[in-house]
């Protein structure tokens, strides 16, 4: 969710930027934009040091609890006040004033036009730190019950670093070089002297070029954003390579993803296997069976499978053309009716929550089918003699041997470009996976039914893949509507480009 919210920062910036500013219609309107801010992060600040000072009080979790809660509400307030503050209190005419409007549709224009949000975000980093690393101290003794390795919590800078490569920078390197990228290609042209049409036109494949090529080159500026190196030979490496070798997935690495211990997680990254990375953070290998890391391999490996980035890609293109077509209209109907601010203010506030609702949605269910790809993938290479008959119905065949294992007996149950033919969710890779995503709830300190606007629960994953495993025929039916929403969205593409076309 904070990627998320952040992601909204950029596109408040740059939905409409070269739009004529409105300046402030008091005195105090910007020092009441950067107050607000202020006061949201010492507040919270104060807060996150009372929670830590009362570790050993008896309702220590509950008072935990209700911080995170609030915290989460003031990192959705940033966003909120900076619609206020571009709309309304004149930091949009300020920015102008300072950099004057050729300037504002720059890199440099969206640095300064969304650093006061982002100073705000940084600061609750502050805010939460003491919180955060007395939840870390609480839970030494429970990792010493365990037997599990020690790390002392990390200093502030370390725990800043961190979050400063996860949270702003794995997304505004990206998106800032887009726009550098677009930028250089605006002063090529002015360089040619090109008129008003050629300018427009070139404007548009600038966008298009320089998306198209840092979405093509992020995994190699990324890893390095995300302070990686390879993931050296070890009788896990070997499975883990097993695993990409029996299913087709081509890929140009496997990635130790160094986080000082702070995080247990696991990515992928790249839409071509020349420049495709599989990360797996320290704190992930250090703490979870190879099974159960295994396991969750094998659910980045299914969205290479199904091709999820490519399908975000999609998803992307239908909003923005459905803005540029029908949005465009909207915004003309509005001009009409409600005129000034409110006509600027509505289409991106429809826009971004439109973005919000459907973004949310699609990411859900693409992190459900790779946790049924991962169970599925786990219940083919599993033991015999934990499988159910019924799954599996040439008992002759070993699993996992060879690159044709028992999936080749198995009837075509929504079959990916990628690997053999893939069997119904079966109760020893529903039962593994859900222990792994568990132990990845535990490993980061996460109450499993917490809620998770792109993942969705940890709770509702597990008990979704136990459902699958005692009925062969939920997970085809899975599949189907899988199958539909692919369909949906291609529809969606073909007809916002008809649309687009002809207006």
């Amino acid at each position: 969710m904070s990627r998320l919210l952040i992601l909204i920062l950029f596109m408040l910036w740059l939905c409409d930027p070269t739009q004529a500013a409105v300046a402030a219609p008091f005195r105090l309107a910007l020092p009441l934009f950067f107050g607000v801010y202020l006061v949201l992060v010492l507040f919270m600040g104060i807060w996150g040091r009372r929670i830590a000072r009362r570790v050993a009080a008896w309702n220590f979790q509950r008072r935990l609890k209700r911080f995170n809660l609030i915290m989460e509400a003031a990192r959705i307030m940033i966003p909120i006040w900076f619609v206020t503050g571009l709309y309304f209190l004149g930091w949009r005419a300020a920015v102008a004033d300072l950099l004057r409007p050729p300037l504002m549709n720059s890199a440099l224009g969206v640095i300064v036009g969304t650093l006061p949000p982002f100073l705000a975000w940084m600061g609750l980093w502050w805010s939460q730190y003491p919180a955060d690393r007395a939840l870390r101290e609480q839970s030494l003794l429970a990792l010493i019950d365990a037997d599990l390795p020690l790390h002392a919590p990390p200093r502030f800078g370390s725990y800043f670093l961190s979050n400063l490569r996860m949270q702003i920078l794995f997304l505004g390197v990206p998106l800032l070089l887009i726009v550098f990228g677009h930028d250089l290609g605006l002063l090529i042209g002015s360089a040619l002297h090109l008129q008003d049409h050629a300018m427009d036109v070139l404007e548009i494949v600038s966008w298009i070029v320089s998306a198209g090529g840092v979405f093509l080159f992020a995994p190699e500026i990324l890893r390095r954003v995300l302070h990686t190196e390879p993931l050296g030979d070890s009788p896990l490496r070997r499975r883990l390579d097993a695993l990409c070798q029996r299913t087709g997935i081509r890929y140009r690495d496997v990635l130790l993803w160094k986080t000082d211990h702070n995080m247990g997680n696991a990515a992928v990254m790249g839409f071509v296997p020349r420049l495709r990375y599989i990360l797996l953070s320290d704190l992930l290998l250090e703490r979870m069976p190879d099974d159960e890391i295994e396991a969750v391999f094998a659910h980045e490996v299914g969205h290479i499978v199904h091709r999820h980035m490519n399908w975000y890609v999609v998803f992307v293109v239908v909003l923005a053309m459905i803005n540029a077509g029908p949005g465009t209209h909207l915004g003309d109907a509005l001009a009409s009716r409600l005129g000034g601010t409110a006509q600027d203010l509505v289409p991106a506030v429809l826009t971004i929550g439109t973005f919000l609702l459907l973004f949310g949605y699609i990411s859900r269910k693409f992190e459900r089918q790779a946790d049924v790809y991962a169970a599925r993938t786990i219940q083919m290479r599993g033991p015999l003699e934990s499988a159910s008959a019924s799954f599996f119905p040439s008992p002759g065949v070993l699993l996992g041997e060879g690159e044709h294992s028992a999936a080749t007996a198995l009837p075509f149950v929504g079959l990916p470009r990628a690997g053999p033919p893939m069997s119904f969710v079966g109760p020893y890779g529903a039962t593994l996976f859900a222990s792994a995503l568990r132990r990845v709830a535990i490993v980061n300190n996460i109450p499993i039914a917490a809620r998770s606007w792109c993942h969705g629960s940890i709770a509702t994953r597990m008990q979704y893949l136990q459902g699958l495993s005692r009925d062969p025929q939920r997970t085809a039916a899975f599949d189907r509507y899988m199958r539909w929403i692919y369909i949906a969205m291609i529809g969606a593409l073909l007809i916002s480009a008809t649309i687009l076309a002809i207006t």
